[in-house]
């Protein structure tokens, strides 16, 4: 341990006495051992550390799925009730709805509007969380009467609510509605991503949360103990065969696909982290051989030092083991300052990375990613520092000690160590250049992927009408109706359009669908379907391939007309013209609407994925529209003038 000790006191003044030198590897060592470091961290939290759920490998995703068309859909909520009362491989089914709904908060202070998501009563208990503060949902609170009640996240209980601990069973006004408060979330929770407020599913409430034909529900499950994702899967294909035979109007070809929360989570995230990390670890290679040559260079000039060391007794090991000493000592103060750089880079790659990490990801500077930061401080310095080293041992003795004296040979051997080092350099740098060409031919061929729509000039917002206040379709009906006329009559407004859910939201509403006239036993389709007016393609400037667009009256009387993507036209309609046919909507449920015309296709869910199958039917009776507005030039002047035509028609939205 002294000797240890006394090599580092040494291994301090020699780096001191070369301020230039150990500023340059220091610099080198923290790029490059700080973008590890921060890299790593994302890594850690989405692959290494647990869900923050107990028991996380006993969760599970199920995703709805279609036999003929999507295998990524939502589950209608009469399915999920049979699913849930009938498996016998979940300790836990629950479900979310697939689209959070905003939520107005009034009653305190400003208006403020919420993200809430609507959960079953068994939710929170399936995920395997327990709340900060109070209790969470029961099965019970699925019922009339006993579902006005409301669970905080911790962020909002801080933000609106000052962290009050008494805030358990006090009463907030939501929507017009007194509900009281069962209890707040721990900070790390936060499923699905940036829900402010959760609120009960109300299975009693209305006949939409019976049907089977609509799909919009997410489910998740917690295997009971000992159960595999293969005998689960099992379990629900022979539910989905039962309910096929009972209902076969609506579940035909309609089951669900199982695979584990952390997979669903992960996604498309795990290539690109792994990508990156090992981008990091060659830009770390890069700068362990630049200091490896600057000690090369060191050591050249050290060697009458080294040699009078020698003389004076010193082992050649002894000495080997000073180098390895030193430029660990070096290695280990750049992983330092590379870990204060890497807080920093961890916030900007945080920031950069938006939805795209999951929702349960805490990305930190943890202890986990400390200890990788010290292993690969260590093992970088030993990295560098072993050539100088080695070289050091074969120090002729008696040529050193001579003034200016220098061996040929050694030379020779330190130029071909060089060179080496330089080639070795080279091939990490052209490796680099070839993976950082392919991720720009990568980028540059995402930003020329075509959405199917222009979003140029276009000012879009979202409007959530409160049932209290417009509890019938003709109120939003006319809500709607004047919003788009007082939009349309403002200055340097081209077009107003409106639609249930926007392109490249990532949220999709799956309904099944079969061709009239075909034996429905030998269809199961099924698509996205949005509910717009008139104006929507114009404002996105989405081509009309074929047919003609809605009209103003259809829109206002939600006729049983409908346009369809060109993608659905060529799998529901491959060898005909689809115009004229009718389309059986939900199974026939929802009546037959006739198409009128075929537009282009939209990447509705996320720019990198392929567009799916899409239905547009003319509708102004949601209680909730995003506007679509098309202005002369830049759309951002148009924002308050937008909100002051919404005040003048209702002055609580």
């Amino acid at each position: 341990m002294d000797t240890l000790l006394r090599d580092i006191r040494y291994g301090f003044r020699s780096l001191w006495k070369r301020p230039a030198f150990t500023v340059v590897a220091l610099i080198a060592l923290a790029l490059g051992i700080g973008a590890n470091t921060a890299i790593f961290s994302l890594v850690n939290a989405v692959l290494v550390q647990p869900l923050p759920f107990k028991d996380p490998d006993n969760l599970v995703w199920a995703w709805g799925r279609f036999r003929q068309g999507s295998e990524r859909a939502s589950v209608a909520p009469g399915d999920f009730v049979d699913y849930r009362n009938q498996n016998t491989t979940f300790e836990q089914f629950a479900a979310f709805f697939s689209i959070q709904f905003p939520i107005n908060l009034t009653g305190i202070g400003e208006p403020e509007r919420l993200n809430s998501a609507g959960v079953t009563g068994n939710y929170f208990q399936a995920m395997g969380v327990n709340p900060l503060l109070g209790r969470t949902f029961q099965l019970e609170n699925e019922k009339n009467g006993n579902d006005q009640v409301v669970v905080l996240s911790h962020k909002l209980w801080q933000s609106r609510f000052g962290g009050d601990p008494s805030i358990v069973n006090k009463s907030i006004v939501l929507d017009g509605k007194s509900c009281v408060v069962l209890g707040v979330m721990p900070n790390e929770f936060n499923f699905p991503q940036g829900t402010e407020i959760w609120v009960p599913m109300n299975f009693d409430r209305s006949p939409e949360m019976k049907q089977r034909k609509a799909h919009f529900l997410r489910p998740v499950g917690r295997l009971k103990p000992g159960v595999t994702i293969a005998q689960a899967q099992a379990d629900t294909d022979a539910i989905a065969a039962r309910l096929e035979e009972q209902f076969p109007d609506s579940n035909r070809g309609c089951s669900v696909k199982l695979i584990s929360l952390r997979d669903q989570l992960v996604g498309n995230t795990k290539p690109t982290l792994f990508i990156l990390l090992g981008a990091v670890g060659f830009v770390l290679l890069i700068a362990c051989a630049n200091v490896a040559n600057l000690l090369l260079v060191r050591a050249a000039a050290r060697q009458k030092e080294i040699a009078l060391r020698t003389a004076l007794g010193a082992s050649r090991l002894r000495i080997a083991r000073q180098m390895i000493t030193e430029s660990v000592l070096l290695a280990l103060m750049g992983g330092a300052l590379g870990t204060v750089l890497a807080f920093w880079g961890v916030d900007f790659l945080v920031a950069v990375s938006g939805d795209n990490l999951p929702p349960t990801a805490q990305v930190k500077i943890d202890a986990t990613v400390l200890a990788f930061t010290l292993g690969i401080s260590v093992l970088t310095g030993v990295l560098f520092g072993l050539a100088p080293a080695l070289r050091t041992m074969r120090v002729n003795l008696s040529t050193s000690l001579k003034e200016g004296g220098r061996s040929v040979g050694e030379t020779a051997q330190r130029n071909l160590t060089r060179s080496i080092l330089i080639v070795a350099e080279s091939a990490v740098a052209v490796i680099l250049l070839i993976g950082a060409g392919l991720l720009v031919r990568s980028l540059i061929k995402l930003q020329h992927t075509s959405p199917g729509f222009d979003s140029k000039n276009v000012l879009t917002m979202r409007l959530d009408l409160p049932d209290i206040k417009y509890p019938s379709e003709e109120k939003t009906t006319s809500f709607f109706q004047q919003l788009e006329t007082r939009i349309g009559g403002l200055p340097g407004v081209e077009s107003t359009g409106m639609i249930t859910e926007l392109p490249l939201s990532g949220q999709p509403n799956d309904i099944p669908y079969y061709v009239e006239g075909r034996p429905p036993e030998s269809q199961s389709l099924g698509g996205d379907f949005r509910f717009v007016n008139a104006q929507y393609f114009q404002s996105l400037r989405i081509p009309l391939l074929r047919g003609r667009n809605f009209t103003d009256a259809e829109v206002l009387r939600s006729d049983k007309v409908i346009i369809i993507s060109e993608l659905l036209a060529k799998e529901a309609f491959p060898n005909e013209d689809p115009l004229g046919h009718r389309l059986p909507m939900g199974m026939g449920d929802l009546g037959f609407f006739e198409i009128i015309g075929v537009v282009g296709d939209i990447r509705h869910r996320e720019l990198e994925s392929e567009p799916l199958p899409a239905m547009y039917m003319p509708s102004f009776k949601r209680s909730w529209m995003n506007i679509v507005i098309r202005a002369q030039g830049d759309p951002s002047y148009l924002a308050a003038a937008v909100r002051k035509e919404v005040k003048g028609i209702d002055p609580d939205q």
